[in-house]
């Protein structure tokens, strides 16, 4: 891609892939949004190996795999899709988005990563050679929704007039780990350090909407924030519409031995220190339980170590994860307890020596 001084900037915001048919990818290119819908070759190609190793097939395969894998994965399936995209669009996306030699800093928000005007494209494969061209937002391979959700939407959330709420223009992205579907990035808002979810969907995303009534629950038992759980600070509204698209929760930096157990060298962790760990989880999983509260698809990646060797458990959006939870145990206390003894394999503990 040339030197490194004319190499694009790029962050990648949204995909949208599930089935062999047809997905699509939404970045940043040099500080502009553009979609990129990729749709499955023809059934009827006469060539059936040509048509199993054509370009479309393989980036939707990517790009659906790259939405459902831990965050381990995560960069590798983007990186090695973007790779080919942006070999292949190298041209027509600089030509949309030239880079920019102003060297000032600038503070993204929010709402400019997730509902900016966006330039749509699609990459198809014609008479053996695969371009990229512009295409109308109609022709997209999913419907935009560059206006956010619909602030009438009503689901299974109570909100509380209680907790505030703060304009998605009013947040400001520092370090972005998550950009799939939505946002998840360490954030400041006016001269507070947090941590943001938010979906360009809002509400009408379950995963976020199950989130959210997790922790409004938790705010509401335990306001002084006893639990061991992030506490929610607020809600995320798109900056027009005033709909909810996220959530604003505590942010909690990490100590010495990593972010979250699943980063963490177990070997190099005293046994006293993990059987305290244990304790930890196995505590703030009955409180939750008392309160009402699910952890749901608890793993060794969903407990962060802080600066005290203290745990913290977070994402309570729901689902299992194979090894971790039981499909027929997910959103149970069962599948909770699951979690617990797993966790406490992870750390090389024996789970009939511990009081679980």
């Amino acid at each position: 891609m040339g030197d490194f001084q004319d190499s694009p900037d790029v962050m990648v915001f949204q995909i949208n892939a599930g089935d062999d048919d047809d997905a699509d990818i939404t970045f940043e290119y040099n500080s502009v949004r553009i979609n990129l819908s990729i749709f499955a070759s023809p059934s009827e190609e006469d060539d059936i190996s040509e048509q199993k190793d054509c370009i479309e097939d393989r980036l939707i395969r990517l790009l659906g795999q790259a939405v459902t894998v831990d965050y381990e994965d995560y960069d590798r399936l983007i990186n090695e899709a973007l790779d080919a995209i942006l070999d292949i669009g190298k041209t027509p996306f600089s030509q949309a988005a030239p880079l920019s030699h102003d060297s000032s800093p600038t503070k993204q928000t929010l709402h400019s990563c997730l509902f900016s005007g966006t330039l749509y494209f699609r990459l198809q494969t014609i008479n053996s050679k695969t371009i990229i061209f512009p295409i109308a937002s109609d022709d997209a391979s999913s419907i935009p929704d560059d206006d956010g959700p619909d602030p009438q939407f009503e689901g299974h959330i109570q909100v509380d007039a209680t907790i505030p709420r703060y304009s998605s223009h009013d947040i400001i992205l520092q370090d972005v780990f998550v950009s799939g579907s939505g946002i998840v990035s360490k954030v400041l808002v006016g001269s507070e350090t947090m941590l943001c979810k938010a979906q360009r969907r809002g509400l009408q995303d379950p995963s976020l909407e199950q989130e959210l009534i997790s922790l409004q629950r938790i705010h509401q038992a335990d306001p002084h924030g006893h639990i061991r759980v992030p506490s929610l600070q607020g809600y995320v509204t798109h900056a027009k519409s005033g709909a909810i698209v996220g959530l604003l929760r505590d942010w909690i930096p990490c100590g010495s031995h990593g972010d979250t157990l699943g980063h963490i060298d177990i070997s190099e962790v005293p046994a006293d220190l993990r059987r305290k760990w244990v304790d930890q989880i196995r505590e703030t999983v009955d409180e939750l339980h008392k309160v009402g509260v699910i952890w749901g698809g608890g793993r060794a990646s969903d407990v962060i170590i802080d600066g005290n060797d203290d745990i913290w458990l977070i994402d309570f959006a729901g689902g299992w994860l194979e090894g971790w939870v039981d499909e027929e145990l997910a959103g149970s206390k069962e599948g909770d307890d699951q979690a617990v003894r797993k966790i406490t394999e992870f750390l090389g503990l024996n789970v009939n020596s511990l009081s679980l």
